[in-house]
């Protein structure tokens, strides 16, 4: 008989606002100067040290537990030795932008921001991927966000697997629930 104990999952780990993070803490990009049309040049150059090639981005808006958080998808594809072409997708959201009374009339503003920030934290991140794969030999980057079945990553598939949901973190699997609306 196999015996599978519960995980018992901690409440929703909470995505801090971008009103209350800060460098200090280790969020990078709060306060960047780039244009969205900048950080998206710097992505595609980063994709492409990593031997994909960006095909597109798409604006819109994640629901995630029951909470709305803008960001991207953005789409790119890796050709294979054979010359076919495999699509993949990475999936952006940026972090929720508090809209109180006494802040409204910066909300467009905070929202934009954050959206720099998410775009200026995801090229860092494939700046890292680019060290890891100089050193680790096996080290395929951008392989968690290629496309497997249908429209899921390989990333989301892992995640829906039942053994391997239970090595997650507690809390790791909230985006199963979570869907995307893309904006025209």
């Amino acid at each position: 008989m196999n015996f599978i104990p519960e995980t018992p999952k901690n409440e929703i780990q909470d995505v801090p606002y971008y009103d209350d993070v800060t460098s200090e803490g280790g969020w990078q990009g709060h306060s960047t100067s780039k244009s969205i049309e900048t950080l998206k040049a710097e992505i595609i150059a980063a994709i492409g040290r990593l031997g994909g090639l960006v095909t597109g981005f798409q604006r819109g808006t994640f629901t995630i537990v029951d909470q709305m958080r803008e960001g991207f998808q953005v789409l790119y594809g890796i050709e294979r030795p054979d010359g076919e072409f495999i699509r993949g997708r990475i999936d952006v959201a940026a972090l929720p932008v508090r809209d109180d009374y006494k802040r409204r009339r910066s909300f467009d503003t905070r929202r934009e921001k954050s959206l720099k920030m998410a775009l200026y934290m995801l090229r860092t991140a494939l700046d890292g991927s680019w060290f890891l794969q100089q050193l680790s030999p096996g080290y395929a980057p951008l392989m968690p966000w290629m496309l497997a079945h249908g429209n899921k990553t390989v990333t989301q598939l892992w995640q829906e697997s039942p053994v391997m949901n239970a090595l997650l973190p507690p809390g790791g699997s909230d985006f199963i629930d979570g869907e995307f609306t893309e904006v025209e």
